[in-house]
């Protein structure tokens, strides 16, 4: 659990790192349609983590 945690911890870091990244990037206006994949990717792949921490709940709070 204290992995699962820990990874959670970061993915939720990494999400708001790439919000901050998104807003300082949209005020330059060096945002581009191939950057906003990339932040996509970047989400989505955080959010595995964070769901990874939910299916790890459920399956101790199952038990």
């Amino acid at each position: 659990m204290k992995n699962a945690t820990l990874i959670a911890m970061i993915s939720v870091g990494t999400i708001i790192l790439i919000d901050l990244v998104q807003i300082i990037a949209s005020f330059f206006e060096f945002y581009s349609m191939s950057l906003f994949r990339v932040f996509g990717i970047l989400n989505l792949i955080a959010f595995v983590g964070v769901l990874q921490f939910f299916v790890k709940l459920y399956n101790k709070q199952k038990e």
